[in-house]
């Protein structure tokens, strides 16, 4: 294995890398399953009290979910700068316990609205910190041979979050809320067990790069890592971050809602074409970060384009299409999967030392962009042409999002010297 361009665990054997790489991977995972809970705990806040439910009305469990969202923007700041401090390390530790605690604050009072608020709030602002410490943490660990295809598979755990929370809320149900929280609060804390024993330390890299900055006048903070061609090349990843979560957010949240209405299938046939994208999605991961490895980090930017075509194929389907409709819907979870390539060359694009800041502001100051566009285009939908509207921005979106990553540097034959 080439040492090179390894800065954490060099001596390291694989296994204890890998098993490395098993904690990290526990926390993340985890990490895209507490954004899921919504979905499955929601029937049981806007239940009667009567029966078992909460009492709370749609517009207030939407609100809930809605500011953990926002509070994954503080977070990717916040977490930022403490790992620039104390390492990714400690940090994604203490993110893993935070989450567990913040997820559990809500059980002690399940029926206030405002404990809700509060704790998803600040459970979105831990949440914010994940991306940025996970990342970097992998491209420290492995060389940059790896880093794509390890990096695709954390980006693969979302879509494996979704297939394992339906399960458990299949099995569980509604009345059984209280376990199902516990399957999101007990897990991060096994996972930050591991790390303590088996991901290696960088509290002393992260000290002498803190030195090192003091020395030289240069901290190590968004000022300093934003400056001369950083500056434009950390707007375009946050650019094409927010093209990506805009486009696909645009169209999935959607899919299912323009088939039933606007098709006219049932809700069971427009449920097993949009789970099929999920599939397709899973897969896409895995061969565009081995693209990715291959032949370079941008050449994904393939999958990106290729969204726009499928998603202009899948509305010129009609009701009797539905063979049609299955076989797009994997395609476009396939393209839509170049994103697992982002892990890798996020935390590529900016010297080492900045890697826990580019890699976080890069994927998650894509949300500021798509918390504000997401609703704006969803406004669209009012007009005559309705919802098609939507999924034609969503695919100018893709577009535009694709041209931008083929603006960025290409970071693969860096890494390879």
């Amino acid at each position: 294995m080439e040492k090179d361009d390894i800065i954490l665990g060099k001596d390291d054997s694989m296994t204890k890398k890998m098993l490395a790489f098993l904690a990290i991977a526990i926390i993340y995972f985890f990490y895209c399953y507490n954004f899921m809970v919504g979905t499955f705990i929601k029937p049981t806040m806007i239940g009667d009290i009567s029966a078992g439910g909460f009492g709370f009305t749609l517009k207030q469990s939407e609100e809930i979910f809605a500011v953990m969202s926002f509070g994954t923007i503080p977070g990717t700041f916040l977490f930022g700068m403490i790992s620039t401090r104390i390492g990714k390390k400690k940090t994604l530790i203490s993110i893993a316990l935070l989450i567990a605690l913040t997820t559990f604050i809500p059980m002690l009072s399940p029926t206030s609205v405002m404990l809700w608020k509060s704790a998803r709030f600040c459970t979105g602002v831990v949440l914010g910190g994940v991306f940025g410490c996970a990342m970097p943490l992998v491209a420290d660990m492995f060389p940059g041979k790896y880093r794509g295809k390890l990096a695709a598979t954390l980006t693969a755990l979302y879509s494996l979050a979704m297939m394992f929370g339906g399960k458990v809320y299949g099995v569980l149900g509604d009345a059984n809320w209280k376990t199902l929280m516990y399957t999101v609060i007990i897990p991060p804390i096994i996972g930050a067990i591991l790390a303590v024993i088996f991901v290696p330390d960088d509290s002393e890299y992260t000290q002498k790069m803190f030195e090192q900055g003091k020395e030289s006048g240069e901290k190590i903070n968004y000022l300093s890592m934003y400056k001369g061609k950083y500056l434009w090349i950390g707007l375009g990843t946050i650019i094409l971050s927010g093209a990506n979560f805009t486009a696909y957010s645009a169209f999935s949240n959607n899919a299912t809602t323009y088939l039933v209405t606007s098709i006219g299938m049932t809700a069971a046939v427009a449920g097993s074409i949009f789970s099929l994208q999920g599939l397709g999605q899973l897969l896409g991961y895995f061969v565009w970060g081995i693209i990715a490895d291959k032949f370079g980090r941008k050449i994904p930017f393939i999958g990106m384009a290729a969204s726009a075509v499928f998603v202009f194929v899948y509305t010129k389907l009609g009701v009797d299409n539905v063979t049609s409709f299955y076989m797009v819907s994997v395609l476009i979870g396939f393209a839509v999967g170049y994103s697992g390539a982002w892990g890798a060359y996020y935390t590529e694009l900016f010297p080492s030392k900045y890697r826990a800041l580019s890699a976080g502001m890069s994927f998650n100051g894509g949300r500021i962009i798509s918390t504000f566009a997401v609703p704006a285009i969803a406004g669209a939908a009012s007009g005559n042409m309705g919802m098609m509207i939507i999924f034609y921005i969503a695919m100018a979106v893709f577009i535009a999002g694709s041209i931008v990553w083929l603006v960025l540097p290409e970071t693969l034959n860096k890494v390879q010297e």
